[in-house]
């Protein structure tokens, strides 16, 4: 020890403080979309909310109308698209007060899923105070003017009468599904899901706050906060080995965390899933984009990975069709799950996502009544793997979102040719699993009086032998025979005497 402490001295020591006055308060935000120097600080902030529990933030910033750059004309425009022709006393439910765009809203999104591992210290007077920090939320802009503007052309269309012919009623199938106990496994599942964090969000008020410049005194007074008060001269000597002290400063990831970074909240940011493994991080990308083109994957992820070895991993989780990488049923459909909409278990979701894909390989458009007819799945269930995948185009049928990319399947045959041979696999599979029990039954053929003569005969005569079986049926053949003959020459005499 004495040699290590030769050769690194100590040079400063400095004390360090903990506060904990704004440990349930303070958050760090992040203007991706600005630099640092026009950061949002010196703007107009007229309206500010806040969801303490989900952890989002909403601000509206004032434009600056006035502005030479400024379109009044197109402002008009879009206030007047949003929120039409309203009443006076309707002027509370307008997203611009003003008749004019006269303001953006800026929402919030979690950069990191879990902040308890940070702190945000200030270097005072030689000592070092840090407060533990709550979360870190990046802003971006927020368009929902633009989904009020198409919900009131659609409003007004239903009042004109221009939907009249959608909106008769019909006959339509109502499935039943009955609430089983759910496995804790899936409720976790589902507590990690989209839906449920936007149930969440949706169910918890925005409180109003007031926004204060960070250049006021107030601003200032909140900053000392983070300032330690505390007077005892406790001292903590820290008497813990090297290895001790570092499992303690950073601790090691538990199993449900590295669970979670497989299947990360939908909120996550780019930054934070570049830090994960190449396989976690191809997992992530693939699943959510669902069709996606190699090259846009390369640009997805963190610099220096090899092609080959990106390739290596990405066939773990998806497939080739068309040249363009969609993301394995079973990540979509895990296994023990059913679908949302009628409670398809996972296995025959899968199946029938899995002939979808087959039917793309093989042509570049496909007819979804041909597909619905064979797979035998509920139209919403058979909607919604449609819909993540493809696009309708008219007299065509439904083709794959992304086009055909020759370009890689040029430059990657024995890919191409893995992919192409794993495909035949499939299909062999597939069609061997489905399509049998599609065809109609054969029909069967109509028994001839013959064989019901010679059936009952049978009946009658069970107790006298083969013999008189044989001789039933010759005696019937005979007979048969002789009043086809009778037929046959009565058949002139009948035309002779019509003459």
């Amino acid at each position: 020890m004495a040699e290590v402490g030769a050769s690194d001295p100590v040079v400063k020591e400095i004390p360090v403080f903990l506060s904990k006055t704004l440990a349930e308060k303070l958050f760090i935000f992040q203007y991706p979309l600005r630099s640092s120097r026009s950061g949002f600080d010196n703007l107009n902030i007229s309206k500010s909310s806040i969801k303490p529990e989900n952890q989002e933030v909403r601000l509206e910033v004032s434009l600056d109308t006035d502005n030479v750059n400024y379109d009044h004309s197109k402002g008009e425009q879009i206030a007047l698209n949003v929120d039409g022709a309203l009443k006076h006393d309707q002027e509370g439910e307008r997203a611009f007060d003003s008749h004019i765009m006269d303001k953006t809203v800026l929402h919030s999104m979690r950069a990191l899923p879990d902040c308890s591992n940070y702190a945000v210290g200030v270097f005072l007077d030689g000592e070092l105070h840090l407060t533990p920090l709550k979360g870190v939320v990046q802003m971006r802009p927020q368009f929902h003017y633009l989904d009020k503007s198409d919900k009131r052309v659609k409003d007004e269309a239903k009042v004109a009468g221009e939907e009249a012919e959608d909106e008769e009623e019909s006959v339509k199938q109502v499935n039943v599904t009955f609430a089983r106990q759910e496995p804790e496994f899936l409720k976790k599942m589902r507590e990690q899901s989209f839906q449920h964090h936007t149930k969440k969000s949706l169910e918890e008020q925005w409180v109003h706050t007031e926004y204060v410049k960070p250049t006021t005194g107030k601003a200032e007074l909140t900053r000392m906060e983070m300032i330690s008060t505390s007077n005892e001269d406790s001292v903590n000597t820290l008497n813990l080995t090297s290895e001790k002290y570092l499992s303690l400063l950073v601790p090691p990831p538990k199993e449900d965390e590295i669970v979670k970074a497989a299947d990360p909240n939908p909120t996550m940011s780019l930054k934070y899933i570049r830090t994960l493994p190449l396989l976690d991080q191809i997992r992530i990308f693939v699943k959510d984009a669902k069709v996606m083109a190699f090259s846009q994957l390369r640009i997805l992820l963190s610099s220096g990975h090899d092609p080959a070895t990106v390739l290596k991993y990405l066939q773990q989780v998806a497939v080739l069709v068309q040249g363009n990488w969609i993301v394995n049923s079973e990540l979509v459909y895990p296994k023990d799950t059913v679908s949302a909409h009628n409670g398809i278990p996972s296995d025959l979701m899968c199946r029938a996502r899995d002939y979808v894909l087959l039917a793309f390989t093989e042509s570049q458009h496909i007819d979804r009544k041909t597909i619905s007819s064979v797979v035998k799945l509920p139209s919403e269930e058979v909607s919604e793997i449609f819909t993540n995948l493809a696009r309708h185009q008219t007299k065509k049928g439904w083709s794959l979102i992304l086009p055909r990319n020759q370009d890689f399947l040029d430059r990657h045959p024995e890919i191409a040719q893995r992919q192409e041979m794993l495909w035949e696999a499939k299909r062999k599979h597939l069609r061997e699993a489905m399509e049998p029990h599609n065809q109609p039954p054969q029909r069967q053929r109509r028994k001839s009086n013959r064989e019901s003569i010679g059936s009952e005969n049978e009946e009658r005569n069970v107790g006298r032998g083969r013999k008189t079986l044989r001789d039933s049926s010759v005696s019937d053949n005979d007979s048969s025979a002789e009043n086809a003959k009778q037929k046959k020459t009565n058949r002139p005499r009948k035309s002779s005497e019509t003459t």
